[in-house]
């Protein structure tokens, strides 16, 4: 057994000290590896200048361009509806949708009337009385002028003793007589005028009232005044309606309207660039949306969205700022919103439907567009003709969705670096690769399509 051990030992050290000689005399030389220049793969895109759609994105709810509230301007019972006067229904223009009964204005009209011919009556009478009370003036006018000359020859007569006290004072008496008929004739014919005038004001009073009659009549009928959509309804047949009640509410259904909020950054950068200034005596909202030219395109914010879509039209800006967001409220009209339904693909544009607005302006010419993420600090990388990374500085116009628009620093042809360096050290090798799938989504998007 004592032997056994010590082989146990002494083979294993004798093994190890072979295989340490033979490693030392089979070893080489380490092998000195020549220093190489890294190169960095990256993605680029060739840069061209070309037209780009300035275009800002906003969000609002739809509300109906035109909205009618219809009031019962008269009293009385509701005797006759429109068949289809229930919430939701379509109404066309001129459509009858509520009669109020209208025998007591009936009534009051007829009574008006009545009072008008009575009047007229009156009148007639009037003028015939005129008429008379002339014809007796012009005769008592001649017998005062007869017994004026009948009085001077009495005074004559009298004068040279041929006539007593008492004939010339019956004479006078009968003078006096004659004349006080004749003023009596003269002030009646003076008066006539004035209950003329007195008749004809109480007949205007009453053909007023026989016309405000005929328009309470005119008003228990109500129709429609626009092609439209009934939104709330308050009235049911039988119903007794009082002037001032609410009987119903139509949205018109030719036109919607959005009203959406833009920051003032976001609506300076789809105005045009021009130094055209608006002339006070020629501004008008007319003027101000032929000047700007904005466009718009409504869309449901889905998954599918690029289906859903309405071409709207920039209608006005609001008078003011807002107070709390400091934003801008721009309004978008879309027209014929319930044109091309098609059930389960295609929906109307309805009230409070939460849509998307893209608010698009006059294309510009000669920019560089470029990813928005190739930006680093206002700085960009190019990949020179020798395939070293240059940077440089540029000046970014504006930022539009995943896009940044240049209007100098770079040159046409150039190599636009896309991958992120990690670090970007200027005259690093690169090793470029064209991504023409950014460069078709960059130059779709700038147009304005869907990249």
């Amino acid at each position: 057994m004592t032997v056994l051990k010590k082989i146990v030992i002494i083979v294993p050290v004798i093994c190890g000290i072979a295989l340490f000689i033979i490693m030392k005399n089979t070893k080489q030389e380490p092998v000195r590896v020549a220093n190489r220049e890294r190169v960095c793969s990256i993605r680029v895109i060739s840069l061209q200048k070309t037209f780009v759609i300035p275009r800002s994105n906003a969000y609002g709810y739809v509300e109906p361009e035109r909205k009618w509230e219809a009031f019962s301007e008269v009293s009385g019972q509701i005797v006759e509806i429109h068949p289809n006067l229930e919430k939701g229904n379509f109404i066309k223009k001129g459509e009858l949708l509520i009669k109020i009964d209208t025998a007591t204005y009936g009534l009051a009209e007829t009574k008006g009337k009545a009072d008008v011919m009575s009047v007229d009556a009156q009148l007639r009478e009037l003028e015939q009385s005129r008429k008379n009370t002339q014809r007796l003036l012009e005769i008592e006018k001649k017998s005062l002028s007869i017994s004026a000359r009948e009085l001077k020859r009495k005074r004559e007569l009298h004068e040279k003793g041929y006539a007593s006290k008492s004939d010339l004072e019956k004479e006078e008496r009968t003078f006096l007589a004659q004349q006080t008929l004749v003023n009596n004739l003269q002030n009646t014919l003076d008066l006539i005028p004035s209950r003329k005038n007195a008749l004809m004001a109480k007949k205007k009073s009453g053909e007023s009232t026989v016309t405000q009659r005929q328009l309470d009549v005119a008003k228990a009928e109500i129709y429609a005044p626009f092609n439209c959509r009934l939104s709330a309804v308050n009235v049911e047949l039988d119903q007794y309606a009082a002037a001032g009640t609410l009987l119903l509410v139509a949205e018109g259904i030719d036109a919607m309207e959005i009203p959406v909020q833009v920051s003032p950054r976001e609506f300076m950068k789809i105005l045009p660039r021009t130094d055209q200034p608006f002339l006070p005596e020629t501004l008008s909202m007319e003027t101000f949306r032929k000047a700007i030219g904005i466009t718009a395109k409504v869309r449901l914010p889905l998954t599918s969205e690029k289906k859903i879509q309405w071409e709207g039209r920039f209608s006005r800006t609001s008078e003011s700022m807002d107070l709390k967001t400091g934003a801008l409220t721009v309004y978008i009209t879309v027209d014929k919103p319930y044109a091309n339904v098609i059930p389960g693909r295609r929906p109307p544009l309805l009230t409070h439907m939460y849509v998307k607005v893209q608010l698009q302006g006059r294309p510009l010419p000669d920019r560089f567009v470029i990813p928005r993420s190739a930006v680093h600090e206002g700085k960009v990388y190019i990949c020179s003709p020798e395939n070293r990374l240059e940077i440089k500085p540029v000046d970014v116009e504006f930022f539009m969705e995943d896009l940044a628009v240049l209007s100098n620093g770079l040159e046409p042809g150039q190599l636009l670096v896309l991958t992120d360096l990690a670090p970007a050290v200027e005259g690093m090798l690169l090793d470029p690769v064209k991504d023409k799938e950014t460069a078709l989504r960059v130059k779709a998007q700038s147009l304005g399509e869907d990249g």
